[in-house]
């Protein structure tokens, strides 16, 4: 199996980001339970640290790519604050759930072709109440043509990612609430697709489950605008207020309405994983003869039929 975009990105010595994560989990843990909250001052400041860093180290892998005086012009260009905005974008949201997927024991389900046909037909019956995880943060991997290309549906222009159907698509998956016992809950998606050698497309999303609609309501009522913490990335960046919001929408979140299968397929999965484990078969990990290969352990989600 190959390795997950999770452990792809880790693996990046330059990044840094394995040892940053480590870190910052033994110090929030220090100071108490690491639930998953939509404000928590701890991981705000260990986060912000993190996305501070790795735009430097952009910037700088982009200076060395150009000559000084191309690169003084460049930094002058909108063209230049959109890349900053989009890495940070990406950041923030990597930051988290990958901090709570390392902290919360890695959960991963891995979800063969015929099983994903399966979710991508059935309806979510079940009601915003009825959805949690087992855990607060998860990782889903496909590996299905079907879902890539629901994936990219509903596209302004042909990603080349739609070229590759056979690369895996890594969804991690993260429960937020307001407060510890709150009823207002938030589901934190990134989908990454990509393969051993490149990253196709991010998207991210995040789903208000409430309690009172059914799943597939809350599916067609969302509006798709993910993004939250607009104006603390302006902040860590520098940059005015307000500038963040379009080149997120433009960059991450596609056209959603025509992403509803696709996002019915990650909901049903998760729902499935919780609601109906015998359909999980445990694979433990074994002696690996491949170095390049995923070393994390992994349930296979299975048709019902089987």
């Amino acid at each position: 199996m190959q390795p997950t975009y999770y452990e792809r990105v880790l693996a990046d010595q330059q990044l840094g980001l394995a040892t940053t994560l480590d870190e910052d989990i033994a110090q929030l843990k220090a100071a108490g339970p690491l639930l998953p909250l939509t404000e928590d001052a701890g991981l705000n400041q260990c986060r912000g640290r993190y996305i501070r860093g790795a735009v430097v180290h952009l910037r700088r892998a982009l200076a060395f790519s150009m000559g000084t005086e191309q690169f003084e012009r460049f930094q002058q260009t909108p063209a230049y604050h959109e890349v900053l905005l989009q890495k940070a974008a990406q950041q923030y949201w990597i930051y988290e759930t990958f901090l709570h997927l390392r902290a919360h024991g890695e959960h991963t389900v891995h979800v063969g072709p015929e099983a994903t046909r399966e979710m991508l037909a059935a309806p979510l019956e079940d009601f915003g109440s009825d959805f949690r995880l087992d855990v607060p943060a998860a990782m889903l991997v496909f590996e299905s043509p079907e879902l890539v290309d629901a994936f990219y549906a509903g596209e302004r222009r042909a990603g080349n990612g739609r070229n590759h159907p056979e690369a895996p698509l890594c969804v991690l998956a993260l429960e937020v609430s307001s407060h510890p016992g709150s009823a207002h809950r938030y589901l934190r998606l990134l989908s990454a697709h990509g393969d051993g050698q490149q990253d196709y497309r991010l998207e991210v999303r995040q789903i208000f489950l409430a309690e009172n609609l059914s799943l597939e309501d809350i599916l067609e009522a969302d509006d798709g605008y993910p993004w939250r913490g607009s104006e603390e990335v302006e902040q860590l960046l520098g940059l005015p207020t307000r500038r963040l919001a379009w080149a997120c929408r433009k960059a991450d979140c596609g056209f959603y309405a025509g992403k509803t299968s696709y996002y019915r397929a990650i909901l049903g999965t998760l729902h499935c994983a919780r609601t109906t484990p015998q359909r999980l078969l445990w694979h433990p990990q074994v002696a690996l003869l491949d170095d390049g290969a995923s070393r994390l352990g992994y349930s296979e989600l299975l048709p019902s039929g089987i």
